[in-house]
This record gives structure tokens, sequence and C-alpha cells, in this order.
């Protein structure tokens, strides 16, 4: 739970310098874009696919704009549309495209262009996939129109989060009363830190929602731990009971709850069965052990293992290629 968010607000140091300032180059290592073509776009070849995505991957890269945010809302895609084919009466036989090639930077969520360019390319070779691949090989994108491009997406991001804020916030304490916890705190996350004043106010509802994340998740660990106890009274049932209690975070509040009722199996264990709680120490010790104990003990409570314990992002953006 706690690397969750560890990783989550990894991004976000407590010691914030930023301005909303859009010409400083620094801005860019606030803003990250992750590079995305679905799966299910058909008119680019795989191979011409993953070539593309490393072209551009390496182009955000160059700007220090690469790598998935938190809460990755922008993306930057890329769609070719055939123009010309020709095909030479040769032997071997050599088939000739020319593409229009667009690039944009989508925002997912509200299915909007923020930030599109586009080049026609042309390549040859003796089938549609060698061209395609041949046609993106020459295409140089670390030039003055994808720099715009880039600036450009930059710059409405920025006023997005800086027009939107209160909005943006108040959709994760939203996300937050229904329990949504992880989705909350990835919102929040997703706000860059050179928009200084939305970034501050998005600092101070971290705290209050990973309290109440994990006092959520302690309270369904307790119950989970305590169901599977009541059911297996015995050193079995101390062993999964344990496992579950085990992720609880010390810092939520119910956590003296836990130790209790790791007391109450400690006793009857041992006044049974005369077994002292050494016997967990090898499940402690075993993450892969520890890990299969929780899961099968939420299964037999019914309850599901790690429920909004992760973001849920859905990349939807197959209307950009219709």
């Amino acid at each position: 739970m706690k690397k969750l968010v560890i990783f989550l607000f990894g991004i976000l140091p407590l010691a914030v310098l930023a301005q909303n300032n859009l010409g400083s180059a620094n801005d860019y290592d606030r803003i990250a874009l992750d590079v995305f073509i679905p799966e299910q776009v058909e008119s680019i070849p795989e191979h011409a696919k993953s070539l593309i995505i490393s072209k551009l991957t390496n182009a955000i890269t160059e700007k220090g704009m690469a790598g998935a945010g938190a809460s990755p809302r922008f993306l930057v895609t890329a769609k070719m549309e055939l123009l010309t084919k020709d095909i030479a009466p040769t032997v071997p036989r050599v088939e000739t495209y020319t593409f229009d090639i667009y690039l944009y930077i989508v925002d997912h969520v509200d299915k909007t262009i923020v930030s599109s360019t586009s080049f026609t390319a042309k390549g040859a070779g003796s089938n549609a996939n060698k061209a395609y691949t041949n046609a993106l090989r020459t295409l140089d994108l670390k030039n003055q129109k994808v720099d715009k491009f880039l600036d450009d997406g930059k710059r409405k991001i920025i006023e997005y989060y800086n027009s939107r804020c209160d909005f943006i916030i108040a959709r994760a304490k939203s996300l937050a009363t229904q329990n949504q916890f992880a989705d909350a705190l990835a919102t929040l996350s997703g706000i860059p830190e050179v928009c200084k004043d939305c970034y501050m106010k998005a600092l101070d509802e971290v705290g209050p929602i990973y309290q109440d994340f994990i006092d959520h998740d302690c309270q369904v660990m307790v119950n989970v731990a305590s169901a599977v106890w009541a059911s297996q009274p015995n050193s079995d049932g101390a062993m999964a009971a344990g496992a579950v209690l085990s992720g609880i975070d010390p810092d939520s509040r119910c956590y003296s709850e836990s130790r209790t009722l790791i007391g109450k199996m400690e006793q009857k264990v041992l006044k049974d069965e005369k077994r002292d709680w050494s016997f967990m120490r090898e499940v402690y010790q075993n993450e892969v052990m520890l890990e299969a104990l929780r899961i099968k003990a939420f299964r037999d409570v019914g309850v599901a293992y790690g429920e909004n314990q992760q973001p849920t992002y859905v990349y939807d953006i197959m209307w950009v290629f219709r």
C-alpha cells in the first residue's frame, strides 16, 4: 500500500520551486507524456507501429518530456493515412507508398486534440510492411515543426490545469468519498509542478486522502482477518489472518486493533497447540507465500483483494483514428 503512494507521489517533491513561467526550459521536466497507439489500429503494420512509437519516444525524450505521469491524462499518438500506392512491374516487385503522418497530443479523458502536426513521407519495398518501415526510417522528428508541436501541447496542458484546478481537486475529493482512493491520488498527482498554485492546492489534499486510504484498507483487512480467524481458530487460520494483517500500514488509525487481534490469536494458538508466534516468521520472510495467503484469505470471505488500490486507466483514443 505504502509503496503505491510513494510511486504516485514520487513526482511531487515537498520543496516546490516551480513558477507558472511558460518560457522556462525546465518546465518540460515537470510534464510527462506517454506515447500510445492502440492495438486495434490496423492501418499501421505492427513493425511500423513499433518504429514510430520508438521515434516519438526519442523525440519527446530529447525535450525532457518522456515517461508516463502518475495520472497520464495526456498522451502522444500518431496515425498514418495512405495517399498513393504504386506497384512497379519489375523483378523483384517494388511497391512505393506515399503517406500523411499525423502526430497528436490528446486529452484521452475529454476526447480532445491538444496539439497536432503532420508530415508527408514516401517509402518503397517488396511489400507494404517494408514500404511503411522504410518511410518511417527516413522520418526525422527532431526538428522545429515537432518542437512547436510539443511547445503548443505543453502550453495548453499548463493552461488546462491552471484554469480547471478547482474542478480537478473537487473530482479527486469525489473519488475519495467513493473509496476510489488510488484514482483520487492519481488525479492529484497528475497536476504538473509547473502549475505552482494548483500543485500546492493538490498537495494540501494529499495527506487527508492518503490517511482515509490507509484507514479504509486497514478496516477492510481487519474485517477479513477477523472473519478468517472466526472460521478457522487455529494455527492455519492464524497464519492466513496474520498474512492479511501484515499488509496494514502502521500509520492507519486501526493499526492498534490489528495488533489486538494478533495478540488474541497468539494466545489461543499457544494455549491450544503449544505453539508460539514464531511459526509465523517463515511466512513473514517469504513474500510469495505471504501474498498467496492474503489472496486466499480475501477470496475465502468474498472480498476482492486489492480493490481500489490501483488507479484505473482506460486509454480510449480510437476516436482519433476514425
